[in-house]
């Protein structure tokens, strides 16, 4: 069937986009292209929305230009959702170079991404035929002809029955594949109550199904890890809710994934121990888990948290947040899940320890964890307004680190460009104080210079305004200038 296709790319993949217009052109199908098809004198978005509404088939070409901010291919992919309202059937993405899943418009994930092995417009070509091929063409390749003789045979004994279990059990299977494909969009987006209740309606149609066993499975620790409420609730209610899903897992699994499901397991009893639930102890989960797998990194991780949610015993707890980083998986949950014990309790100790832990992450070439809520580098800024902003502890604060490990973690955690405008007086004073710390004497200097200028200008009085004056004549006296 012959089809008018739409073609979405980016300026640099002109060549490309010319060359798949030529191929769809030769096998007969109407091609529009925003630079070869507008006429002079239309209005441009109305023209593209126009063509959009008068094609059958989307060829969307995902590369790094076309999916950023700002680029018009987006606005085609915006006409292209009014349109359709879901992608099946209608909309080829074509990934034509790696980019992070997450990276990629949610509207394309939800179908499934060409990425071409050989010839871009060949395959390309090829699956715009098999998207518009009417159904009935199936039944003339030999895999259909082989289904009609069967449903013939079928007939002809009388197996009425049988196909209709068939046609039933192919329904059941379309359900259940896209209960799955909404449950991943949904945790994606950290809409957990709502992939639940997906992989529930699955579980439902086809109770017997493994790849959705291992779907709740999963689900229910992500949701754990990750655990929030987006409307009012308990956390032992969210605990409560997936705790048989990961008992069933446990019995059925070994080795890893057991051990996995039964430090999960504990983390929900440590939640519903939050909620008042008395005579929890989320250890013995842990306990039983590292008797499974020695190393797992979660059972470790939340049992290190557990230690310092406690009682505070860092050298403990550190031990098992060490066992959990050996493991070389989930290290970004264990580094967020150790700033979190961090600052579980007030204390100097162990808020130094977190700018330690900050200084390893950056010394390591690692990333500071982080999601949509908050990130960890700015849920440290109070530990140095406390130590270097009010003069709490400094001289122990001070001592955590090298005077060049203090600094330079300072200035990685905190890259001058991305201080908040109303944090930046006292980005500076913390700045001046760790030049000052590290020698570089004539850096701490300016620094000092342009605070006392600023808070000039803001007529600001107070400690913050007396420290910088008295630094500035230390700093003068000591150069000797």
């Amino acid at each position: 069937m012959k089809s008018t296709v739409f073609l979405s790319y980016s300026s640099s993949q002109s060549e490309v986009a010319t060359r798949i217009e030529l191929a769809l052109k030769g096998e007969g199908h109407a091609v529009f292209r925003d630079r070869s098809v507008l006429s002079a004198g239309g209005t441009f978005d109305a023209q593209i929305r126009d063509a959009i509404e008068a094609s059958t088939i989307l060829v969307f070409f995902i590369d790094r230009e076309s999916i950023s901010q700002g680029h018009y291919t987006l606005t085609e992919l915006k006409f292209a959702e009014q349109k359709w309202g879901h992608p099946a059937g209608h909309v080829l993405p074509v990934l034509l170079e790696p980019i992070s899943k997450d990276a990629i418009p949610e509207f394309l994930r939800a179908v499934t991404i060409l990425q071409p092995k050989g010839d871009v417009a060949a395959e390309v070509v090829a699956e715009v035929h098999r998207m518009t091929e009417p159904w009935w063409r199936w039944f003339l390749r030999p895999r259909g002809l082989a289904m009609l003789v069967f449903v013939g045979v079928l007939l002809a004994v009388g197996a009425w029955q049988g196909l209709s279990w068939y046609l039933e059990h192919l329904a059941q299977t379309r359900q259940v594949t896209a209960l799955l494909s909404q449950t991943q969009l949904q945790a994606e987006s950290r809409h957990y109550a709502d992939a639940w209740t997906h992989l529930e309606r699955a579980s439902g149609i086809r109770p017997d199904s493994r790849e959705v066993s291992d779907a709740q499975e999963r689900l229910a620790m992500e949701w754990l890890e990750d655990v929030r409420c987006t409307e009012p609730c308990k956390l032992s209610d969210i605990a409560n809710k997936v705790s048989p899903v990961l008992a069933r897992g446990v019995a059925k699994g070994k080795g890893e994934g057991a051990a996995d499901l039964l430090a999960h397991m504990g983390w929900g009893d440590f939640l519903r121990s939050r909620d008042g639930v008395g005579g929890l102890d989320p250890v013995q989960s842990y306990r039983r888990a590292i008797e499974i797998d020695p190393g797992n990194v979660f059972a470790h991780t939340m049992w290190g948290f557990e230690i310092l949610r406690r009682d505070g015993a860092l050298a403990e707890a550190n031990r098992h947040f060490a066992i959990a980083l050996e493991a070389k998986r989930k290290r970004e949950y264990v580094r967020r899940m150790q700033f979190s014990a961090l600052s579980w309790i007030r204390s100097p100790e162990l808020e130094n320890e977190a700018i330690r832990v900050a200084n390893e992450i950056r010394s390591k070439g690692e990333k500071m964890p982080e999601d949509p809520d908050h990130s960890e580098a700015w849920r440290l800024w109070n530990i140095y307004h406390d130590r270097l902003g009010r003069g709490f502890d400094k001289p122990q604060f001070l001592s955590a680190l090298s005077p060049a490990d203090h600094l330079a973690t300072f200035r990685w955690l905190y890259p001058k460009e991305k201080v908040p405008k109303d944090k930046y007086d006292s980005y500076l004073c913390f700045l001046a104080q760790l030049q000052e710390y590290s020698g570089d004497r004539a850096s701490a200097l300016a620094s000092y210079r342009e605070l006392q200028s600023r808070l000039a200008s803001e007529h600001a009085t107070g400690p913050i305004v007396e420290g910088a004056n008295a630094a500035i004549k230390r700093l003068i006296k000591e150069s000797g200038k």
